[in-house]
């Protein structure tokens, strides 16, 4: 069965000359980290272009040479873990900064400032608590995420950043959600659930709108758009980071009643990742990006 299944993950389409790919003993663990990052087998398939069939016998494979059990509930390795496993994960981190990469991770809101970057692997967006994230990182199931003071239990004060043992929170910026619908008079708010940005939440629900909760397992833009307008809801949206095309071809429209929704972004790393050439790079060009949207967004005011 281990020859099957291992001949199996490798069977994957072939990728273009000159991109990453992990190291021949590490392709089953590559395929589990995705499996982990997607949240399911399906989702996992598509982000890897690979049969499901091919992810659920890598999965088996590594649960039976590892001894892992599931841990039903837990939002981290949920797949199972152990200490032989979380070396494993060390080591293929430090294989993508030999080789210049990082594994990013942030959420649907935020996953375009990514897709452009060199030198960044991207995985399925989701939208996830601070501390969520933060244990992704920890586990090495990613190298670094983009998180928002809106994840976060609690407010930061100005020039404060959340503080993770082993973990460094490198400012990036500001950037203002606006909310965005195909009817601009609503007062109801999709979001998603209240772990995941509790003080988006809480920030929405003050100003007195309604909010419906976006289910955990629809992660995808095309989910949030059809429920947003076949239920009439309102949506947050970072303007000057999709553009006014994006949001006319989705037959979007502001708010007429727009809530102050200011967010800090942090970029998140590893304390050992912090002085490689991927993450400078990495934090350079989200600072550019990000400083780019906030230009935009000062002339936008000005012009009010």
């Amino acid at each position: 069965m281990a020859q099957s299944c291992s001949s199996a993950a490798r069977s994957a389409p072939k990728r273009a000359a000159g991109t990453y790919a992990p190291p021949s003993p590490l392709e089953d663990l590559h395929i589990l980290d995705f499996l982990e990052l997607a949240g399911s087998q399906s989702k996992a398939g598509i982000a890897l272009a690979m049969h499901q069939s091919t992810v659920c016998r890598s999965l088996q494979l590594m649960q039976h040479q590892f001894k892992l059990e599931p841990r039903h509930g837990s939002p981290v390795c949920r797949h199972g873990h152990n200490t032989c496993l979380q070396y494993l994960r060390l080591a293929y981190r430090e294989h993508r900064l030999m080789e210049g990469l990082l594994r990013v991770g942030t959420d649907v809101l935020h996953q375009s400032l990514l897709s452009s970057l060199a030198g960044v692997q991207l995985v399925p967006p989701r939208f996830r608590s601070g501390e969520h994230w933060a244990e992704l990182v920890r586990h090495g199931l990613l190298d670094g995420a983009i998180v928002s003071s809106f994840c976060l239990e609690k407010l930061q004060l100005s020039g404060q950043a959340p503080q993770w043992d082993g973990l460094a929170a490198l400012p990036l910026g500001q950037l203002d959600l606006q909310l965005v619908a195909t009817t601009p008079s609503t007062r109801r708010v999709l979001l998603p659930r209240k772990g995941a940005t509790p003080l988006l939440r809480q920030a929405v629900e003050w100003h007195g709108f309604a909010v419906e909760q976006h289910p955990a397992a629809c992660q995808e833009p095309a989910a949030w758009i059809k429920r947003a307008r076949d239920r009439k809801l309102a949506m947050p949206i970072c303007t000057d980071l999709l553009g006014t095309a994006w949001i006319a071809a989705h037959g979007l429209m502001p708010l007429a009643d727009q809530p102050p929704l200011i967010e800090q972004l942090w970029l998140l790393l590893p304390q050992g990742a912090l002085n490689t050439k991927a993450a400078r790079q990495c934090l350079r060009l989200l600072r550019v990006q990000i400083n780019k949207a906030q230009t935009m967004q000062d002339r936008h005011r000005s012009q009010c």
